[in-house]
């Protein structure tokens, strides 16, 4: 039986096809931002803040994605699992030498701080064109 955690990332997979765009509908489009974060972290908590804000707009799906591998240093984050590495795989695709957090990824193709506020908000820009 499936657990709580690969129920919600099956959600939010979910999410995603019933509430893409329609075609030629690029002002409704919605802008996807991942945020890959940690309660290990201890610079996490101001991007966590940022996501937050974001989910509150219309024309962002914000995605809080717990990551495990700062459990190692002793706490465990128990929203992290397993099912997050295929994540950090795209992740390493944007030729970092290594993977961090709190890190934003928007719309899969745009890697910024998830604390820094305003490079966050100009990605968003950005991957609209803007």
């Amino acid at each position: 039986a499936p657990n709580l955690k690969t129920l919600i990332v099956a959600l939010g997979a979910s999410v995603l096809v019933v509430l893409g765009p329609a075609a030629g509908a690029a002002e409704d489009e919605l802008t996807v931002v991942e945020l890959f974060t940690s309660q290990g972290c201890s610079s996490c908590p101001p991007a966590d803040a940022i996501l937050g804000e974001l989910s509150d707009r219309g024309d962002i799906l914000a995605l809080s994605l717990h990551i495990e591998y700062w459990d190692y240093l002793g706490w465990t984050d128990p929203f992290a699992s397993a099912e997050q590495r295929g994540a950090n795989a795209k992740r390493a695709s944007f030729g970092l030498r290594y993977l961090y957090t709190p890190q934003v990824v928007i719309q899969g193709s745009l890697q910024v701080t998830g604390s820094d506020r305003a490079r966050v908000l100009a990605c968003i820009e950005k991957s609209r064109g803007g």
